[in-house]
C-alpha cells in the first residue's frame, strides 16, 4: 500500500499531466488493477511505473503544445524523463533505501557479534546456512533475521566466547 505522501505525489502528478479523473482511473487499472491509489495492492513499483506513464504523457503534451511546462522547484516533472530513468525495472527508490539500510543493519549486527567474541568466520557460517549462496533482497533478510536472533541467545549468555572460528 502506498504511504500518503505518494498517494499525494500521484495525485499532483495527474494534475500536472492535465489527465481527467477517468483517464486517472483507467491508468491505474491498467497499471495495476485497482481504481485508487488508496488501495492495497498498488505497490511501489506500480507508483514508479504509473509516475513514468504520466511524465511522458505530460512530455507529450508540452512538445504538443498542449500544456506549458511548470518552471516550479516543486513540480512532479521538472524534466524529461527524470521518472522513467529514475527507477528501472529492477529496483524501486525503496529498494535502494531499504538496500542501504539493511547493509548498515547488518555491519552493526556483525561488529556487535565480534565485540562478543565472536568472529568473521562465526557470521560468515550463519550466511552461508541461511542465504545458500543468494545475495538476493530477501535472503539478505533473512541473514540479518539470523544476525538479530544469535546476537539476542548470544547476549543471554553470561560468558563469551574465547575464539569460535
Amino acid at each position: 500500500m502506498l504511504s500518503r505522501a505518494q498517494q499525494i505525489l500521484l495525485k499532483r502528478a495527474q494534475r500536472e499531466a492535465g489527465l481527467s479523473d477517468s483517464d486517472y482511473r483507467e491508468a491505474l487499472q491498467t497499471v495495476a488493477g485497482c481504481q485508487s491509489s488508496k488501495d492495497a495492492a498498488l505497490t511501489d513499483r506500480h507508483l514508479d511505473k504509473l509516475l513514468a506513464y504520466f511524465e511522458a504523457i505530460y512530455w507529450r503534451a508540452v512538445d504538443a503544445g498542449q500544456l506549458q511546462p511548470c518552471g516550479k522547484a516543486t513540480a512532479v516533472f521538472r524534466q524529461p524523463g527524470y521518472w522513467a530513468d529514475k527507477n528501472t525495472a529492477g529496483e524501486t527508490s525503496r529498494d535502494r533505501f531499504n538496500e542501504r539500510n539493511q547493509g548498515c543493519e547488518i555491519a552493526a549486527l556483525e561488529a556487535e557479534l565480534a565485540r562478543l567474541g565472536y568472529g568473521p568466520g562465526y557470521c560468515s557460517a550463519i550466511r552461508k546456512t541461511v542465504c545458500n549462496g543468494r545475495s538476493d533482497p530477501h535472503a539478505l533478510h533473512l541473514y540479518r533475521a539470523a544476525l538479530e536472533r544469535t546476537v539476542k541467545a548470544k547476549n543471554r549468555q553470561t560468558e563469551p566466547v574465547e575464539n569460535p572460528f
